[in-house]
């Protein structure tokens, strides 16, 4: 069965990442309400946040990822500050050709530029957080569990 639970591109991105967290890093994520908090899931001893962004678009260079608000950007400093891990998962090629990117909260932190949201370019460097495609395939229902990154 193909992968794609729900319609819109972020939510479907959300719930990619859900399950990739529930079958490969083996943590069940809490989804956290809407709102302007800085991120979409957080792990049960709030010690893990994650920020998720969705695409349809199937190449970097096409996508419009690089905008983050100052509640995304503040809560990256507050995880570094406490010793707390921030994740960002880009998710592309939604629905049919998906492509995931987990990059480290640190490369907002360092690399991103204050506009009137923070963002960070994607560019060639990104390729180094490209999830392995053998844990792409078991959250989109096309083979079996792997190791994954």
């Amino acid at each position: 069965m193909p992968f794609m639970a729900k319609k819109t591109t972020g939510s479907i991105a959300e719930d990619y990442v859900a399950r990739y967290f529930a079958k490969h890093r083996k943590i069940n994520l809490i989804r956290v309400p809407r709102g302007d908090v800085g991120y979409d899931f957080k792990n049960s001893d709030a010690s893990l946040f994650i920020e998720v962004k969705g695409s349809t678009a199937t190449k970097l260079s096409e996508v419009l990822f690089r905008y983050f608000t100052d509640s995304e950007y503040q809560m990256a400093k507050t995880c570094r500050r406490k010793k707390h891990q921030y994740e960002i998962h880009l998710i592309i090629g939604i629905p049919d050709n998906i492509a995931h990117y987990k990059i480290p909260g640190s490369k907002l932190l360092e690399s991103g530029k204050p506009e009137i949201s923070w963002y960070l370019s994607t560019t060639k460097d990104f390729h180094q957080y490209k999830v392995d495609e053998a844990v792409l395939e078991t959250i989109t229902g096309e083979g079996e569990p792997s190791s994954g990154k």
